[in-house]
């Protein structure tokens, strides 16, 4: 009877005054943020987490998210429509709080904000004007210095727009060029924003490539979505569409282009948060993997991301001490993401230079993992920067070193064992076997002589290493390796007790077999019957 009397009143109160709809709440929350920093005094030192703004933007965000669920055929509701119109200038805010971090905590807070926002809606509206420009003043704020104390916030935010990039690869063009065109006005907030919320100053983004000190006449007139000229008759492409949402698009390039997921990405590799370092893998191979040819340019001709790993894993291979015991190396089993429970303690090592051949082998399987998922072409590019620049330009002179070859040729035999992707077997397998005349590549030679020094370690780790390389058998490296010598005879010994054929050019028809017997007849592959011993 009580509860029956109670919903009597309570339905008497909504009719004379009806509950706020969702829309009214979500002003309602918006209002209170604007209404503390009006009353906010910068002498005042509360930390951000001891106010009410973080239960104002999880409310403005669950109310978001509590719509989109009763949204039927992809609409947006009035809370998202809000922001995509501009009526309520949350992103805005955010990147306002962000740049100016008032109170203390502001900047991680409008981060995470950012990516809650993002990652869970269904439809973020990305494309939308009024959601990826304060996007992009947001990003071109990401790691303005070395060790910032929210780059776990930044590195979340960039992996997420990853995400969506994979999710729709359209919006890749977003992320482009345009920054350069309009440097002024990304590092500045909008006035209206800077009336509702009063800023002190706005740090100018450094270590960042895509901002050199530019004069206005000399920023590239571009826009968002470059397209083809209608009257080029060269090119024969039709203008692109101008929604940066649909499917990728081909673009234009030219010197001044950025990639800035890539480049930003790039820069937190050199973080000391190995888990920060991690995510900044990940985006990069999730915008790598990307099946779309232009993404696939962009990444490998407007962005160092291929020549930044690999000269990073040479890096780290040259930190390797000289005088690590090369049978430590054939013991390690290291994936990318692994993380030693033990490097907390910097007293620790399991042997020397344990901790030095756990980040090179741990990049190694990186570069590994890269180029099996990326794109072919950035495959291709990555593979033959991971030659010219690791193998010729760093391990090569470790293994013409007589003090350093040693361990040099255990850690590329042990490399060669660990690597699966084709492209870099391949460029490993030609490094090694030459591409020209067997007589003319002398790496081949030194590692042949290396078999026959008289350092018994030496022509050791060189067996194991030619056993590699054979166990890998790429058609080249056998053909160079097995059967050309094979076919010419020429692992026997000259007539008079000379060496092998370290050339694989083999003995000429007709010559004299160590028994007499014409190496015609006792061929391999010879139609005669093979007589006496060799």
């Amino acid at each position: 009877m009580l509860s029956r009397f109670s919903n009597v009143l309570q339905t008497a109160a909504d009719v004379l005054a009806p509950p706020a709809t969702r829309l009214e709440d979500f002003e309602y929350h918006w209002k209170m943020i604007l209404n503390f920093y009006e009353r906010f005094d910068d002498n005042c030192k509360i930390h951000i987490e001891d106010t009410k703004i973080p239960h104002h933007l999880h409310q403005m965000l669950q109310l978001i998210v509590d719509e989109e669920k009763e949204q039927q055929g992809g609409t947006v509701g009035p809370c998202l429509e809000a922001i995509v119109q501009r009526s309520i200038c949350l992103l805005d805010a955010l990147t306002a709080l962000a740049a100016a971090d008032r109170p203390p905590g502001a900047r991680s807070l409008a981060l995470t904000a950012a990516t809650a926002l993002l990652r869970r809606t269904k439809q973020p509206c990305v494309n939308s004007v009024h959601i990826y420009r304060p996007l992009q003043r947001m990003l071109v704020q990401c790691n303005e210095s070395p060790a910032s104390p929210t780059e776990k916030e930044e590195v979340e935010l960039l992996l997420t727009l990853c995400g969506l990039v994979r999710k729709e690869p359209g919006l890749a063009n977003i992320f482009t060029t345009p920054f350069v065109e309009d440097k002024t006005s990304l590092l500045t907030i909008p006035e209206d924003i800077q009336k509702l919320i009063p800023l002190k100053k706005v740090h100018t983004p450094r270590k960042n490539p895509l901002f050199v000190d530019l004069t206005q006449n000399q920023l590239p007139n571009v826009s968002i979505i470059r397209t083809y000229d209608r009257d080029d008759s060269s090119n024969g492409a039709e203008s692109l569409a101008d929604d940066v949402s649909c499917k990728s698009q081909k673009t234009l390039y030219d010197e001044n282009d950025k990639f800035l997921l890539i480049d930003l990405l790039l820069s937190y590799l050199d973080s000391a948060d190995n888990q920060v370092v991690l995510r900044a893998c990940e985006g990069i191979m999730i915008v790598s993997s990307l099946p779309e040819e232009d993404i696939a340019n962009l990444v490998t001709s407007c962005s160092p991301a291929c020549e930044t790993i690999v000269d990073k894993l040479a890096a780290r291979y040259r930190r390797i001490p000289p005088t690590v015991d090369p049978n430590d190396v054939d013991q390690l089993n290291i994936t990318w993401a692994y993380v030693a429970q033990d490097f907390g303690d910097k007293s620790y090592s399991k042997f020397h230079g344990y901790r030095e051949l756990t980040t090179f082998f741990s990049w190694l399987d990186y570069c590994d993992t890269l180029m099996k998922e990326c794109h072919q072409s950035i495959a291709s590019h990555l593979s033959r920067t991971f030659r010219q620049n690791f193998l010729e330009g760093t391990a090569e002179a470790g293994v013409t070193d007589l003090r350093l070859a040693v361990l040099a040729t255990a850690v590329l035999s042990k490399c060669l064992k660990v690597v699966d992707s084709t492209d870099l077997i391949n460029e490993f397998s030609n490094w090694l076997v030459g591409d020209g005349e067997v007589a003319e590549w002398p790496l081949l030679h030194t590692l042949i002589s290396n078999c026959l020094s008289d350092n018994y370690d030496l022509a050791l780790e060189t067996l194991r290493f030619f056993e590699s390389i054979i166990e890998k058998g790429t058609e080249h490296s056998m053909e160079r390796l097995v059967l050309s010598r094979v076919g010419t005879r020429g692992y026997c010994r000259e007539p008079g007790g000379g060496g092998a054929v370290a050339g694989g050019g083999g003995r000429q028809r007709g010559a004299t077999t160590p028994t007499g017997t014409d190496s015609t007849t006792s061929h391999c592959g010879g139609r005669g019957k093979r007589t006496g011993r060799q």
